[in-house]
């Protein structure tokens, strides 16, 4: 990548960052109407640093197209969710956030094939994380059939963004920044679900989700750029 272009990708992740500080301001003094201004924003801004990568690299949009549209699904999620108020708006944020999660496992999928371990490491996860919802003080509100398939889904990519591992020496950062991405994204929706669920919820719990979601997304499109920047660097 030349000077330009990786200053507009750091330009990005740099007005992403103050977003979601304006973000957590905002629902800290019940602005909604700005939280959700900054909220868009942040998504807007992750996805323009995510296509910084994506216009540069034309020899691996194999893997690059299924990251990229992921992270589009991942702005759309977050509107749905930041607008929602009768419910529907609740599950076409799942339905997105779902989409990302098999996207993301798709383009992991290409760099680390699919195997039997990899399928029983997942399966542990989810039985770990159903067996847990019996000790804790959570109401579903009759998700919870959804809640569990979600589950699923981000157990599978999270396991295989940890497969990606063996691979760093090939990548040493674009392999480690999208490992720790996908361990994020787990991390952060296990703390939604006390802010959507829990009994008595908290706003520190809400802020914690997205300083964990967005450094997530800060991971993910540094990788991107980063790829792009060692392909160069081995074509030179």
């Amino acid at each position: 990548m030349n000077i330009k272009k990786i200053k507009a990708y750091l330009g990005f992740e740099v007005l992403m960052i103050v977003s979601v500080v304006g973000l957590n301001i905002a629902f800290f003094f019940d602005h909604a109407a700005e939280a959700i201004i900054f909220k868009s924003a942040a998504g807007l801004f992750f996805v323009a640093a995510g296509l910084c990568g994506y216009l540069q690299n034309k020899d691996n949009r194999a893997f690059f197209r299924p990251v990229f549209i992921a992270i589009l699904c991942c702005m759309a999620g977050d509107v749905f969710l930041a607008l929602d108020s009768d419910g529907l708006l609740f599950l076409l944020g799942v339905v997105s956030f779902g989409a990302a999660h098999v996207l993301f496992s798709v383009a992991f999928c290409k760099k680390s094939p699919v195997k039997k371990t990899d399928i029983v490491a997942a399966a542990v996860l989810l039985l770990g994380f159903t067996l847990s919802l019996f000790f804790v003080d959570l109401e579903f509100r009759g998700l919870l059939p959804v809640v569990i398939l979600y589950a699923a889904i981000i157990a599978f990519m999270a396991i295989k963004a940890l497969s990606l591992w063996p691979y760093r020496k090939e990548e040493p950062a674009c392999i480690k920044l999208l490992t720790v991405g996908g361990v994020l994204f787990l991390i952060s929706d296990l703390v939604l679900l006390f802010w959507l669920f829990g009994t008595d919820p908290q706003k520190p719990v809400q802020s914690v989700n997205w300083v964990l979601y967005y450094s997530s997304q800060l991971c993910t499109t540094a990788a991107l750029n980063e790829y792009v920047s060692v392909t160069s660097n081995q074509k030179a």
